[in-house]
């Protein structure tokens, strides 16, 4: 079996590499006419992708207007914003069982047309928190049916052997997309209100929806698969509490009785779904795949890759607005740079992977996140703008040597016929990683805060001391203003000065702990993952089901 990624020799001709891709193609049942448009349909796969993470992370800047324009509360700010990522997290294993027994084109067009409706109703018509609220709720269930599906059809228009370059591609997109949903909808609230953010959505969903009629094609599991609806309820709960309990825990505190009950439900669920998983016949994730070294550290690595992408683009929104004090549609257009490495390595690294192998890939790339994240910890209040920015590139050129390699892998463990599995398992680990990144980096920031906050606030009256305790934004943006029109603009300077230290202690401190965290993952998948050598043994063949006997 040849392995994932894998070049023709330098002595094939043109000609003879061409009858090799279509003699692979037509063993692995995809039709001459997809084969010959497969890049066309990752183009097209894309642009749905894009669409998602461009809303996933578009409505932050979009908050303020919404706020002042609706009158909406804030618990309606909240909801607006977590509810996309709540229920989009919840249901991708669902919406990829759905994908493959009744289709995968077709729970991608349902998706789009889920996501698309009620953006266009959002920025047109929604005059209220709580219709805001509901449309983006259904985005969300649009968007869990979109996203797996896009990667099952990728995996299913190519080759096992020239899979890794198209699904790079898409992991490419992915990371970038979720920054460049700040980038775009800061450019367009710069000039337009905050319905422009949700009409972006419908432009992305038009445009990706009419590509993937015409372009597309349909597949399903041939086996004709149950799907495992108790399992799928299983997850949803489990799942939804675990993301509701590391969104909200840091910020409303993990004692309050909502948070409770989310993580309750969140071991409940999830300990109830691999009890299920472990016993029906027709598991919606089959629990013996972690008991391939391939799959099982893949799946880490990508956790701790969108970890610290999650932790990168949070850290960065606060730096450049609060620190160096630039505007919304600065520092949405100072965040631009880091995206590049994403989009323009991202492809090439397949080709390191088959020479050297993606144990070594990907392990190199958490050890140059894990220096990264290093160097971030070096950060204090006087670092600049490309001091900030170059030890980011660094976190994120060794995410562009994990995203793929891990990405191809999870795939490649799972068979053929099932890709949806594979896809949902890989996008639920991304969303948990950039969940628990933000949630764990937060809370270690707000921590060292918390500790270093008291010498600036010694001289204030109580109520200002209260106020600049409770956060690093309310006090430079809320407290230090008051204060100089009291004091004077010394006294606030140094407070301001106090306030930054004590905030860039915590951040250095959680920079730490991210390093720490990717060097114990680099050294874990140099240990488990399997050398190149031994790799084609762990991987699935296209309709073969999975074997334990390999570990």
């Amino acid at each position: 079996m040849s392995q994932p990624g894998a070049s023709a020799t330098t002595a094939e001709s043109k000609p003879q590499r061409r009858q090799r891709q279509l003699d692979e193609a037509v063993a692995e049942g995809i039709s001459l006419d997809v084969f010959r448009r497969r890049w066309i349909i990752v183009a097209a796969m894309c642009t749905s992708l894009l669409a998602v993470m461009l809303a996933n992370s578009s409505m932050n800047l979009a908050l303020p207007g919404m706020t002042s324009d609706l009158r909406i509360t804030q618990a309606e700010q909240t909801w607006v914003v977590d509810l996309f990522s709540l229920v989009f997290a919840a249901l991708l294993f669902t919406a990829g069982a759905i994908g493959d027994r009744y289709g995968r084109k077709l729970v991608l067009q349902v998706g789009m047309v889920l996501f698309t409706v009620p953006s266009l109703y959002a920025g047109l018509i929604a005059d209220s928190g709580i219709e805001l609220i509901v449309a983006r709720g259904v985005m969300g269930i649009g968007a869990a049916m979109v996203m797996p599906s896009t990667l099952s059809i990728i995996n299913t228009t190519f080759p096992r052997s020239q899979r890794a370059g198209a699904i790079a591609v898409w992991t490419g997109v992915a990371g970038a997309g979720a920054g460049l949903g700040t980038v775009f909808s800061g450019v367009l609230l710069e000039f337009w209100n905050w319905r422009s953010a949700f009409l972006m959505s419908v432009a992305f969903g038009v445009v990706a929806f009419v590509a993937n009629q015409i372009l597309s094609h349909e597949s399903k599991d041939e086996k004709r698969t149950p799907i495992d609806w108790f399992g799928g309820l299983l997850s949803t709960v489990g799942i939804l509490g675990l993301v509701y309990a590391i969104i909200e825990g840091p910020h409303d505190g993990w004692t309050r009785p909502g948070v409770l009950v989310a993580v309750a439900a969140a071991i409940a669920g999830i300990g109830l779904f691999i009890w299920w998983e472990r016993r029906t016949p027709h598991p919606m994730l089959d629990m013996k795949l972690f008991r391939n070294p391939l799959f099982s550290s893949s799946s880490a690595a990508v956790t701790i890759a969108f970890f610290a992408l999650g932790g990168s683009f949070f850290l960065l929104a606060q730096l450049f607005q609060l620190v160096l004090e630039y505007g919304e549609l600065q520092s949405a257009l100072a965040t631009l740079p880091i995206m590049l490495p994403m989009l323009l390595l991202s492809p090439l690294v397949p080709r390191v992977a088959a020479a050297i192998g993606s144990r070594f890939t990907v392990g190199l790339g958490l050890v140059i996140i894990a220096t990264g994240f290093l160097l971030c910890s070096t950060w204090d209040g006087d670092t600049g703008y490309w001091g900030i920015l170059l030890p980011l590139f660094v976190v994120i050129f060794g995410m562009v040597f994990v995203m793929p390699p891990a990405t191809n892998l999870i795939i490649a463990s799972v068979p053929k016929n099932r890709s949806g599995m594979g896809s949902a398992m890989n996008d639920t680990v991304r969303e948990l990683g950039v969940s628990i990144g933000i949630a764990v980096l937060g809370s270690l920031i707000a921590r060292g805060y918390s500790n270093g906050i008291g010498e600036a606030t010694g001289g204030l009256p109580p109520e200002a001391a209260a106020a600049a305790e409770s956060s690093f934004p309310a006090a430079v943006q809320g407290v230090a203003p008051a204060l100089e029109q009291q004091a004077g603009p010394a006294v606030t300077e140094r407070f301001v000065d106090l306030a930054t230290d004590a905030w860039m202690t915590g951040m250095n401190w959680a920079m730490l702990a991210a390093a720490g965290l990717a060097a114990v993952a680099a050294i874990g998948t140099l240990i488990a993952m399997p050398s190149k050598r031994r790799e084609p043994e762990f991987i699935i063949a296209p309709q073969d089901t999975p074997q334990p006997a390999h570990v």
